[in-house]
Parts: structure tokens; sequence; C-alpha cells
């Protein structure tokens, strides 16, 4: 029999078996048929059915090879995540033949991925004030004067993303500016409120760079009026500056409890005392350190603890700064004088918003001819309609063993027109005592008053976030 050659459908070849054996047993010619004839026909047919499923089968094998043999081979045969690390994105691409080996976003998509987050940000606070008292010169105060008012202006850029799973890399980039004139505030530093690196994870956080120290954990839930042109910054310089050039902290969280430390090697590494000469505005107190010589020049450490209750918290801090040189700012002019600060405080939230809160700092500043000092303050802030905020703050200074003393007291009206913007109106008055001569706002240039007098300032002004 003629050897057929047909292609992979098995139907097609029972059909073509059957083709050719009907005609030789199944045509009518007279004839009996035997049963033995049959059988043989029947064997016949099954075995060139078995030959031509094995065509077929070489057929498909052969096909299958060639296409085998035409397809792209890789430059690399990879077993298991060490055999790509290493190598580029398209390197992996090609030995892996995925288009994203680990999935990890890159470059410009990277920053807009959920895995990191950078963000810019930053508050403008500009205002007309009225200032009036008998100044140190003599004359009679009676100055009008743009300045910004209950915050300081700032800007500044966050961003945070993670390393590996469970260690998130972070940093802050963060300058204040006068916007009366448009300088670089805090001694003239581009980023003069905090520039710093961290790590946290299950650990905490740590932080390297200019950042606050913990002294401000003291009184930052305490104070909020926070640090604007009045205030207690008043009456305490290093509430308006708690930070710490050169140094490394570290802070954690434990359910409502959270704590850290922080050590410098050097707290201001910046010469600002031509530009800052008032009692408030010690931003550049010219103490680098970082001295091989000495290891305790300006070096700084401090630690904090806080418990946050819901609607009620403790905070306490201590801090110490070592002196420099002749040329540091705030009589600290040796490494071995030290200025030291304990602070405790304390915030009440009543229903409806309103906010109560009270804190005390113990000074010993041995660079000062009256070094111990104790301050006690008290604040208010209640809501009194929709957007209305009036804020309220007593405050007051005593030096041990001597009469020099001051009060303060501070009153603001907000208005909050948006979430954006603010409106507010300021007053505060300082009366001194003794020798003592603290000003009722720390705009610049600083009007110094008499000592032992009174001053007043009332600024009027505009809020905006960005």
């Amino acid at each position: 029999m003629k050897e057929l050659k047909l292609g992979r459908s098995s139907p097609l070849v029972v059909a073509a078996c059957m083709a050719a054996c009907m005609p030789a047993w199944s045509q009518d010619n007279g004839a009996a048929t035997s049963n033995q004839d049959v059988l043989k026909r029947l064997e016949e047919m099954a075995r060139q059915i078995e030959q031509l499923k094995a065509q077929v089968k070489a057929d498909e094998e052969k096909l299958n090879a060639t296409a085998r043999s035409a397809a792209p081979q890789p430059v690399a045969a990879p077993v298991g995540k060490a055999a790509v690390e290493g190598l580029s994105k398209q390197g992996n691409e090609e030995a892996t033949g995925a288009v994203d080996v680990d999935k990890e976003p890159e470059g410009a998509a990277l920053v807009r991925s959920e895995k990191a987050k950078i963000n810019f940000y930053g508050m403008i606070d500009v205002g007309v004030e009225d200032l009036r008292g008998h100044l140190a010169s003599g004359k009679e105060s009676d100055a009008v004067r743009i300045s910004n008012g209950i915050i300081t202006p700032h800007f500044g850029l966050i961003g945070n993303g993670q390393l590996v799973r469970g260690l998130q890399g972070s940093f802050n980039m963060e300058g204040s500016f006068a916007p009366d004139n448009g300088s670089s505030g805090i001694g003239g530093r581009l980023f003069g409120r905090q520039a710093w690196v961290g790590l946290s994870g299950g650990f905490g956080t740590v932080r390297l760079g200019r950042q606050y120290t913990m002294a401000r954990m003291g009184w930052e839930d305490a104070n909020p009026y926070g640090t604007g042109n009045q205030g207690l910054r008043l009456l305490d310089p290093r509430i308006s500056n708690p930070r710490a050039d050169n140094s490394i902290s570290y802070f954690g969280k434990w359910g409502p409890v959270t704590a850290g430390v922080n050590w410098s090697a050097g707290w201001d590494a910046i010469d600002g005392n031509a530009a800052n000469t008032g009692p408030s505005n010690n931003a550049g107190a010219d103490c680098p350190g970082e001295v091989a010589s000495n290891n305790r020049q300006c070096r700084e450490s401090s630690a904090g603890i806080k418990y946050d209750g819901g609607s009620w918290g403790l905070t306490s801090s201590f801090e110490r700064l070592w002196g420099g040189t002749s040329a540091t700012y705030g009589g600290l002019t040796t490494p071995n004088t030290t200025d030291t600060r304990f602070v405790l405080g304390g915030y009440l939230k009543l229903h409806g918003g309103a906010k109560l809160t009270a804190g005390w700092i113990q000074r010993d500043n041995e660079g000062s001819k009256t070094p111990k000092s104790d301050m006690y303050w008290t604040q208010a802030i209640v809501p009194v309609g929709d957007g209305f905020y009036f804020d309220g703050l007593l405050g007051e200074l005593k030096y041990e063993d001597s009469p020099n003393k001051a009060m303060l007291i501070n009153l603001r009206g907000r208005y909050i027109v948006s979430k954006d913007t603010t409106l507010y109106v300021t007053g505060a008055l300082m009366n001194n005592d003794g020798t003592l001569a603290l000003p009722a706002s720390a705009s610049t240039p600083s009007a110094t008053p008499s000592a032992g007098g009174k001053q007043g300032s009332v600024i009027t002004g505009i809020l905006y976030r960005f």
C-alpha cells in the first residue's frame, strides 16, 4: 500500500484509512466473503493507523525543534536573587526576561512612588508693629515698623522613604527669613532651623546634623504661643532657638511616652553677634566646638521625656551648654563655664477646644553675674466663636539673690480665615524691675528699654501657610 503523508488531525487519519480500505472488502462481486478475510483486512487497517500516528508525532517534534533553535538565548542564567545583584536594570532584564526584576521604582518614579515622599512647606507672617516705652538711650519709643508677629517665617524641604523593610530614611532642611527685608534668619544661615538626616525603625529614630535639642521637649506642648516676636522667648532666648549644630540625637516612643537624648560636638558654629545684639536674639553664639585639644569646648547634651494622656500631659527636659572662647555670646567664655536648664511643663485640654498650660524653667548660667533664675508661666487658648480664638499668657522671670525680675503679659486674638490664612492682633507688655531691661518685642533692630522700665508692643498682621 502506498504511504500516506498526513497532518496532525487524527480524524483525517481515520477517514483516509476508511477510504483506502473499504473498496477491498465491502464491494459485492457475488461471492461470499469469509470471516477470516474480514479479520485480515481489519488487522491491516489497524497497522496502517499506527504507522500514520508515528509519522505525525515525528513531524511535530521536528517542528518544535526548529522553533527552539530560532528563539533568542539569554545572556546569563541567573539563579535566585544573588545572581542578578550588581547588574544594571537593563542587565537584569536581559538576564531574566522580566521587565523589572525587583519591582523597585527608580529615578523620578521613586520620588512619585509611595516608597518616598518629599514635601515643600512653610509659613510667612508679616505685620505692622507699634512699639511704645522709654528706651535705654533716654528717648521715648514711638515707632511703627514692619515685622513678623506670632510665628517665625520659615520654609523647608522634608522627605522620607523606605530603604529596606523595617528601615526608613529621612531628612529635613529648614530655613527662616525676615519678610520685611528678605534676609536669612538665625545668624544668616540658609537652613538655620534644621538640617539633618535620619534613620527610623523599630529601635526608634537617630538623626545627625543641626536639629532641635531635647530641651524643646520640655516646653513645646506647654507653650502654644510659639516663638513669634512676642511670648516666652522674651524671658528666655533659648526658647526661640533650642538647636545645636554638629549633633546626634536619638528618640523613641513607647505608647503614650516619648523620650530622647541629644549630644553635640559644637552647639553653635555661627558668629552672629554683630547682627544679633539683643538679649532675645542670640542666634549666632560663635561656639563652634569640635576642637581636638579640648573635648569640652562648646559641647551640648540634653535629655527629654513627655507623657501624652490625650486630654492632659506632662513634660520635662534637661540641657547643659558648655562655653567656648572670649568671642562666645552670652558670657560662656571658657569651656569650664556652663549654662544649665531644667524644664517642667504640663497641659490640660478642656471641653470645646480650650487648652490650659503651665511651666517652669530653672536656670543656672555660670556666664552671668546673676546665674540662678526661675521662670514661671501659664497660658490659655480659648475658642470664642467660629474660627475666632482668644489667647492669654502670663510669665515671670526672677533672679536669685537679686532685685532683677520681669513680668510679661501677652494677649492676642486670632481669626482662622482658612486652613492657610490667619488674621491676628497681638499685644505684649513687659514690666522690668532692678537693672533688668527686657524688651516687649524681639523684632530687629532691638529696641532695649531703660533698666527697670516698661515697654509695650502691638502687632497686627496676617499669617499664610504653604
